[in-house]
């Protein structure tokens, strides 16, 4: 966990995003990859102290050992922290992804589940996060930080994969941003726009992230998105969003079912038929 996300659950935190949040879980076993400095500089602004010795490691970094970023969450007061690994290291449970998540004791257990740069090393990256869905409670958040351009993983994401795991599974996003990463450990958030992050030069970044914060609002059984296929019972979305804070929590909204686009597009509605072809939906 580098800086950037740092001050991301700090601002989170202040904000009173967290205050709900007594259990989280990560997936994978995380690390603070920063120095004590820019840490104690981030909680100061935070007005949060830092409370134990263990962050005096983290004067030598990037040298020496590392820590948990359970250190990190207790300053927040989430004291009952997991993770899941599968290298039974930092007192993780063993935990194999590429599988269903079987372990009652894991299903519904957590107000936040995070993933910072762990699914990806999953083959099996849908059952990955259907496991995330499942750990997280009703009305709990899930935290993806996931690789754009540039990562070490199977896999890269786009703005698209977020939004479609959140239209399928009736998840409003609360935060979302494209995560620049500068050499090892700096990190600059932007917000999550292609034209915006297209002006930068992406020979002077190391890599890019993408960042978002859902909160999962029902029980329901996990579903699949289904991108660009019109030939299935899913309904489309548009966007609406949850002004009571700001920034405000985006909604994805099912519109008309795909037969009711067909009727219209039929009928000779012009909108519905470039819906449909931009779908392949020959008509």
């Amino acid at each position: 966990m580098k800086i950037g996300l740092i001050n991301l659950a700090l601002t989170l935190y202040k904000n009173g995003v967290f205050s709900d949040v007594k259990s989280l879980m990560d997936m994978g076993t995380k690390e603070l990859r920063v120095s004590f400095n820019d840490l104690k500089y981030s909680l100061d602004q935070a007005n949060i102290k830092i409370k134990n010795n263990k962050f005096n490691i983290l004067k030598k970094f990037p040298k020496g050992k590392r820590i948990s970023t359970e250190n990190l969450w207790s300053l927040l007061n989430i004291k009952n922290y997991q993770c899941i690994d599968i290298n039974k290291s930092n007192k993780s449970i063993y935990l194999d992804l590429n599988y269903p998540l079987t372990k009652k004791s894991l299903i519904s257990k957590f107000d936040l589940v995070n993933d910072f740069g762990n699914n990806e090393h999953v083959f099996n990256i849908g059952e990955a996060y259907k496991t995330m869905y499942k750990m997280c409670k009703k009305n709990g958040l899930i935290w993806i930080n996931q690789s754009v351009y540039g990562g070490n993983g199977f896999y890269h994401f786009d703005q698209s994969f977020f939004e479609g795991f959140a239209a399928a599974n009736s998840l409003t996003i609360l935060h979302m941003a494209y995560v620049l990463n500068i050499g090892a450990y700096k990190q600059f958030l932007i917000p999550c726009d292609k034209d915006l992050l297209a002006q930068f030069d992406r020979n002077k970044i190391s890599n890019i992230d993408i960042s978002c914060v859902f909160r999962k609002k029902t029980n329901n059984e996990f579903k699949y998105f289904y991108q660009y296929n019109a030939n299935n019972n899913q309904k489309p979305f548009f966007q609406t969003f949850i002004n009571s804070n700001y920034p405000p929590e985006k909604v994805y909204i099912p519109t008309k079912k795909r037969s009711e686009y067909i009727r219209l597009a039929k009928k000779g509605d012009e909108f519905s038929k470039t819906w449909l072809r931009s779908f392949g939906y020959k008509i």
